[in-house]
Formats: structure tokens, C-alpha cells, sequence
């Protein structure tokens, strides 16, 4: 068990306004999901083609993190943050726009397949907003190691992965909320108005001077150091476990996307809860979104919970502790027929351990990475996981549309069983040994 340290202000003022970065981009990157129970009857499109969509957002935002993750290792990080949340206002503008100009771009026939011009248009505007995503991971990540001590990273760790599931949550509340009285249209207007705005709020807060935003100089000027330099001796401080963090991404982005894309689809069309209040009749789509926000919300408040556990605890325990509960929970919810409360328990404790592992997992990374290296290593891991599962939306679609909603959220166990196994392996000292104190970072 470790020892704690308390936050400075400046280290809790800092980790507020970094993890509101990280608020503001799940907002945008989470808009789509929570739309889909209504695309699927405006475009009378299948899940999948719409999963698709997901897809191509994903691939464009993990294919990116690795060059971005080389750029926030040389330049200024700021000048990388702010044209995120440009691109991403800018991505949602041009979906808005696909129903007006779309008509107008011939079809694309491909696979057997039809993708009329207002599709192609809606995919070039999701490539955009996952352009801008890609940079938030590897520029967060380094901008919190060099602005707090490793006593209080996990803490601030929790804070920035709280803050991805109350942006993750904020996107249904919003649709489902708006959506009564808004066309989306009208919506996602608003929200890339606001982003434009955050956007330049950002510069403003990180040109005070008081926060480190450039990246370390190693001493010969160049991306060696002793600590990368004895990482490459022994293979079991970088490379391997490296490896093994990579391939349980695969698995665990298999469950985490697979909720984050279909739970409102699934409430939706399993459940089909509705109610009326105050003159106001909320239809299923909203109904699902309110669930699909207590998700993100259980994931929000589990990561400042966890986030100081894994300052006290052995990182790898409290992810297979985790991850065990959270493939438990999956089967009940795909095998199981529940009451509205119950289902509602069901979605929390689900959102509290598939996403409150974020802290120990980052954690975990940002040991075993160099200093000088970490902004690379978020980048390079986030561009093969995301990149790699990119088809996730779209084969969980298509299970769900050839053997129903439950099959397909019975296989996102899979994902959580899968990621256990993974971080298992790092208990052995054949695969990982931890770096020295006098090579650890400070």
C-alpha cells in the first residue's frame, strides 16, 4: 500500500481545468450514440450502417493519436489542444449540413451495399470530429505529468476520467432532454456554438503562464534517455507489458464501445420504457438516453472514488477486481429480464466498474512510460486500440440486427474476461518488472 500525499491547489485547479478538456471531448465524441434511436427511423437506415458511422470516427481518432502523440512529445501542447475542439465543432457542423447538401454527391455502391450522398457527407463530418479527438489523450496525458506529483496523479487521473463519463453522460442528457422540443439538427448547432467558444476559453486559461505546457528537453536533444535506454535492456520495464496494456485495450474498448454505441438502442428496443410528467411525454429514445446517462454518471463518480484508491493500491489488482465485476454484470444484463429499477442498478454498477478502471489503467501506463516518451506511448497505444476496434460498432450491429440486442450485449463479456486475462499476465516478472526508483519518474 502506498503512501498519501494532499493535493496542492494549483495540482487540484490544474487537474479541474485538464479534466474539463477531457469533459468537453467525450461530450463531442459521445453526441452520435444517443441519436441513433432516432437516424435509424429519419433515414430508415440499419444499425449497422449507422454503427458505421461510429467506426469511421473511431478509426480517424485512433489513427491520428500517434502522430499527435509525436507532436505533443516536440511542440507546445496548447496549440494542439485548442484546434481539437475547433475540429471537432467543425465536425459536427458538417453532419448538420449532410440533408441539405448530401443530395447533391452521386451514391457510393460498394460490398452490395447503397450509401447515398447525405451518408457520405454525415461519414466526412464523423472523420473530422474523430481528427479533433485525437489529440485530447496524448496531449492530457503529458500535460498531467508535468504540472502534478506522482504522489497525486491517480487523484488526478480520477478527475480526468470522471470528467470523460460526465461528458459521456452530458451527450444523452442533452438529446434526451432537447430532443422534446428541438429537432437534433437545431441541437448539435448549439453544441458546436459552444465548442467554439470553449475552444478559445482554453487559450485564454492556458496562456496565464501558470501551467507547463511544453514538452521536456532530454539532454542530448534528441528522444533518448537513460531511462528509454535501460527500458530497451530489460524488454519487461517497456516493451512487454506494452504489449500486453495494447492487446487488453482490444479487449476492454470491445465492451466499453460496445456500451457506449448500443445501451441506448438496447433500453430502447428491449425495454421500450416510457412515461409522461408535466405535459410532457418522454418516448422510449429519451427514456434510454436518461439510462444511458446514469451509465456514464456511475462512471464519473466511481473514477474519484477509485482514482484515490489507485494511489493506495497495487494498480493491476483494482483493474482485475474490476474487470471481473464488470463481465458479471454484462451477463446478467444480456441474460436477464429486469424490472425499471432493477435494470437501473444493473447500468450502475456496470458504468462504476467498466469505467471507473480508467484511473489505475492510465496510472499504470504513465510507470511504465519515460517521461520524455509518454505522450508517444498514449498515442501509439489509443491509434492500434482505436484503430484495431474500429469495426466493433459495426460487428456488435450487425449480432444485433441478425440475433438480436440481448446476443450481442451477451458478447461484450467477452470484452471484460478478455481484458482480465491481460493485465493477469502483468503479475509475472517474465512480463513485467517494474522500473527502479532511481529510474522511475519523480
Amino acid at each position: 500500500m502506498r503512501s498519501t500525499v494532499a493535493m496542492s491547489r494549483d495540482e487540484f485547479l490544474f487537474g479541474a481545468l485538464i479534466s474539463s478538456a477531457h469533459a468537453g471531448q467525450h461530450v463531442f465524441f459521445r453526441l452520435f450514440p444517443p441519436l441513433i434511436p432516432i437516424l435509424v427511423v429519419d433515414f430508415e437506415t440499419t444499425l449497422w450502417q449507422l454503427g458505421l458511422l461510429v467506426s469511421v470516427s473511431m478509426f480517424a481518432g485512433g489513427l491520428f493519436q500517434a502522430p499527435m502523440g509525436i507532436l505533443a512529445d516536440r511542440y507546445d501542447r496548447l496549440y494542439l489542444l485548442v484546434p481539437a475542439f475547433v475540429a471537432m465543432s467543425l465536425g459536427y457542423l458538417i453532419f448538420v449540413i449532410a440533408p441539405l447538401v448530401g443530395p447533391a454527391i452521386p451514391e457510393l455502391h460498394a460490398l452490395g451495399q447503397v450509401f447515398t450522398g447525405p451518408y457520405l457527407i454525415m461519414a466526412l463530418g464523423m472523420f473530422v470530429v474523430g481528427v479533433g479527438y485525437s489529440a485530447i489523450h496524448p496531449v492530457g496525458y503529458p500535460l498531467i505529468s508535468a504540472n502534478v506529483s506522482a504522489d497525486n496523479k491517480g487523484k488526478v487521473l480520477g478527475m480526468w476520467g470522471s470528467a470523460s463519463k460526465v461528458g459521456d453522460s452530458v451527450a444523452p442528457f442533452l438529446i434526451g432532454v432537447f430532443i422534446v422540443v428541438l429537432p437534433w439538427e437545431w441541437i448539435l448547432v448549439g453544441i458546436c456554438l459552444f465548442g467554439f467558444a470553449y475552444a478559445f476559453g482554453l487559450y485564454v486559461a492556458f496562456r496565464s503562464g501558470r501551467y507547463e505546457t511544453r514538452p521536456p528537453e532530454t539532454a542530448d536533444g534528441n528522444d533518448s534517455s537513460a531511462a528509454t535506454q535501460e527500458g530497451e535492456t530489460d524488454r519487461r520495464e517497456f516493451l512487454f507489458p506494452m504489449i500486453v496494456v495494447v492487446f487488453s485495450f482490444f479487449f476492454i474498448l470491445f465492451a466499453g464501445n460496445g456500451l457506449i454505441t448500443y445501451a441506448p438502442a438496447f433500453v430502447s428496443g428491449v425495454y421500450g420504457f416510457s412515461f409522461s410528467i408535466v405535459g410532457y411525454t418522454f418516448e422510449p429514445a429519451s427514456v434510454a438516453n436518461f439510462y444511458f446517462g446514469i451509465l456514464m454518471i456511475s462512471g464519473a463518480i466511481s473514477q474519484l472514488v477509485l482514482g484515490a484508491v489507485a494511489d493506495r493500491f497495487d494498480y493491476r489488482t483494482v483493474l482485475v477486481t474490476l474487470l471481473g465485476t464488470s463481465a458479471v454484470a454484462l451477463v446478467v444484463l444480456a441474460a436477464l429480464e429486469l424490472s425499471a429499477l432493477s435494470l437501473l442498478v444493473v447500468f450502475v454498477l456496470i458504468g462504476a466498474t467498466q469505467f471507473g478502471m480508467n484511473p489505475a489503467r492510465d496510472a499504470l501506463i504513465s510507470d511504465i512510460a519515460p517521461a520524455e516518451f509518454e505522450g508517444r506511448a498514449f498515442g501509439y497505444i489509443w491509434t492500434l486500440a482505436m484503430v484495431g476496434s474500429s469495426v466493433y460498432p459495426v460487428i456488435i450491429g450487425y449480432i444485433a440486427d441478425t440475433a438480436g440486442l440481448r446476443t450481442s450485449f451477451g458478447t461484450l463479456a467477452v470484452g471484460a474476461l478478455g481484458g482480465l486475462v491481460c493485465i493477469a499476465l502483468l503479475y509475472s516478472p517474465r512480463i513485467y518488472r517494474e522500473r527502479a526508483p532511481e529510474t522511475a519518474r519523480a
